[in-house]
């Protein structure tokens, strides 16, 4: 299967090519759209939309460093543009990946529909939805109801109104639950990689992202409690036996291994390169939070003020097995090298450190690393690196994610405290910290002693409440940062936007549009900016959600 798998490709979208004219550019596509997928049967068709969706999701929410730098999840050591945002001024083409899979998945529906697998057409709209949503969430009004209709002579799609794109998607999730409930056609669990062939956790995916899309929405809804309350009511990823929408790793070849594993980074060079921002680190330190010695390594040469300690080397084995090895290095002030790097000691007592936010990747005396023909490239001794969990190819801990059930949890949660639903938001809250710890491999006596802090406890007024749901929320979004930063964005908690030596810097809204829609699809892309404020097509202009 997996041979079959990598030959099932739909050939790039047409604005992703470069062309010396578009309407040879658009008939191309035309021809593209008739490539014959009608021999092969709905298994096939959902093993290969899961694992094309997953991947999308999972490169953005890790594989690359624009969004998990946006967040402050992740910061670069070297070449570090994106930890200010840097991306974001080019021309994302995000859109036309998206699309990529859209001409699959809408292909497949139909393929579905001529032969009465409504189950399937119900989860092949789910996963349009999802790529759709994504589309629109992050460049505001796109082609949606014209879209992928070539086929038809619609070779220039006009942009749809992000309202009624989000309406309009809303809609679908309504109709795809109803149609994976009542199909007849079973779901082959050897090739449903996400939830075993079980019907019921598909339904609960359906409405869980409906959750998710509400509550982003729920600025711009004037029903957005009836409507929240409604889909709250309905089946979820909300139990403990639910499973999560992700898929596992097989990490035999690059395409089916987790990004950082040796499949795809065979020389270590693009894992050096990252560090866990001080951010994230020092909130979990604060916090006493167990994951943090699941995701980070310890320093290698932490610094010390305890002379007694200079030179001392110690191990350390993380929850998974793997073995560090650390010598403490004491910050002795008449050595002049290491007098000079004082100012950049911020960290120093501390086994686990992160890179600030917003320093340039290029400057190597990061937490006053001053050992740079050591360090070479790459290297810094006085900052964390990732912990070799993020090397492998696959792991138990290691999936390519969509939605997992502790996101839905914040989302109950923060409902709760808005009044849109009835349920207990602290119930919610800490299930939403459970459901994270449980997929991180945290053991249930590290669980209960974290929930039983102080500092962990909900606080009574509404405004504490979600800025410590969002803290929480933010947390567990960690490796799924396309979701993190679409929160952040909406909410503005937690409020990490001056941290470091971001002060300097704006927040970006949204992608700009992709270089070929300004180019081929003029009438459109005027239309599209046109409703942005300010009617700019750059990353700080509102869209309709953020109006």
């Amino acid at each position: 299967m997996k041979s079959f798998l990598a030959k099932i490709f739909i050939p790039a979208l047409f604005l992703g090519f470069v062309s010396c004219s578009k309407d040879a550019l658009r008939q191309d596509d035309l021809l593209q759209q008739k490539n014959a997928i009608e021999s092969l049967n709905d298994p096939f068709l959902l093993s290969s939309i899961l694992k094309k969706s997953c991947l999308f999701y999972q490169d953005r929410g890790w594989g690359n460093t624009m969004l998990p730098g946006a967040v402050q999840y992740t910061m670069r050591n070297y070449q570090g543009g994106d930890n200010y945002y840097t991306a974001f001024k080019g021309l994302p083409t995000d859109m036309y990946s998206a699309m990529d899979i859209l001409k699959f998945i809408d292909s497949a529906i139909q393929l579905s529909k001529a032969r009465g697998s409504d189950s399937h057409v119900g989860i092949f709209t789910t996963f349009r939805v999802l790529l759709f949503s994504f589309i629109t969430d992050y460049y505001g009004d796109v082609y949606y109801s014209q879209a992928l209709q070539g086929r038809e002579g619609v070779l220039y799609p006009l942009y749809d109104k992000q309202s009624d794109i989000y309406a309009g998607l809303l809609k679908e999730l309504d109709d795809a639950s109803g149609l994976i409930s009542k199909g007849t056609d079973i779901v082959d669990p050897s090739y449903d990689m996400m939830f075993g062939g079980d019907k019921t956790e598909w339904v609960k995916f359906c409405n869980s992202l409906k959750l998710r899309l509400l509550m982003r929405a729920s600025a711009k809804l004037s029903d957005a409690g009836t409507q929240i309350s409604a889909v709250a009511s309905s089946p979820l990823l909300s139990d403990e036996s639910d499973l999560n929408a992700s898929i596992a790793y097989v990490g035999t070849n690059s395409g089916n291994s987790w990004v950082g594993g040796s499949n795809n980074w065979a020389n270590s060079g693009e894992f050096e390169r990252r560090r866990p921002c001080k951010t994230l680190v020092d909130i979990m330190t604060v916090l006493n939070d167990p994951r943090m010695k699941t995701w980070f390594a310890p320093v290698e040469d932490p610094w010390t003020g305890d002379p007694a300690l200079d030179g001392v080397t110690f191990t350390t084995t993380d929850p998974n097995g793997y073995t560090y090895t650390s010598k403490w290095e004491y910050i002795n002030r008449s050595d002049s090298t290491i007098a000079s790097q004082v100012p950049n000691i911020l960290d120093s007592n501390k086994i686990y450190v992160g890179f600030v936010a917003g320093m340039n990747g290029d400057f190597k005396n990061g937490n006053g690393h001053y050992n740079t023909s050591a360090g070479g490239t790459n290297g810094n001794f006085k900052v964390s690196k990732y912990s070799k969990l993020f090397q492998e190819n696959s792991h138990d801990l290691l999936k390519a994610q969509i939605m997992n059930k502790d996101e839905v949890q914040f989302i109950l949660a923060e409902a709760a405290v808005k009044g849109y639903i009835s349920g207990n938001a602290d119930t919610y809250y800490r299930n939403g910290i459970r459901y994270s710890m449980e997929r991180w491999g945290v053991s249930e006596s590290d669980i209960t002693d974290y929930l039983a802090q102080t500092m962990i406890a909900l606080p009574g007024d509404n405004a504490g409440r979600l800025a410590k749901i969002a803290e929480q929320k933010w947390i567990a979004l960690f490796s799924v940062a396309a979701e993190t930063y679409l929160d952040l964005r909406r909410t503005k908690m937690p409020d990490i936007f001056d941290n470091g030596n971001l002060s300097s810097y704006t927040f970006p809204l949204r992608f700009r549009y992709p270089g070929n829609e300004s180019g081929q699809n003029r009438d459109a892309y005027d239309k599209g900016v046109a409703t942005l404020v300010p009617a700019v097509d750059n990353e700080f202009s509102k869209m309709w959600l953020l109006q």
